[in-house]
């Protein structure tokens, strides 16, 4: 009996490790999407993930696309010198949420 509840107990702890070691993944995966890449397609990414609801915040100012991780990683891309970029928020009752 006792080296059961020894092995349910370990056995509880790795399955309870496994959803936090796949977050960690996942947002080592998203950061690296970010890599190699323009600001027109990092614009589209952003896109993606708010759709997707993902906790990663992404902004655009005058210089350049950035990202907010999880955790404190940012990430910054910057824009081309020769385009501007415009956001326009929909409005039906209000603008931003």
């Amino acid at each position: 009996m006792k080296s059961f509840l020894i092995l349910f107990t370990l056995l509880l702890g790795i399955i309870s490790a496994l959803p936090a070691h796949a977050l960690e993944n996942d947002s080592k995966s998203d950061e690296a999407a970010l890599e190699n890449i323009d600001a027109i397609q990092a614009l589209a990414i952003a896109d993606q993930w708010r759709r997707a609801k993902k906790d990663i915040n992404s902004y655009v100012n005058s210089r350049e696309a950035v990202f907010k991780f999880p955790g404190g990683k940012v990430k910054k891309i910057p824009l081309p010198v020769d385009k501007m970029v415009v956001a326009v928020a929909p409005y039906i009752k209000g603008t931003h949420g």
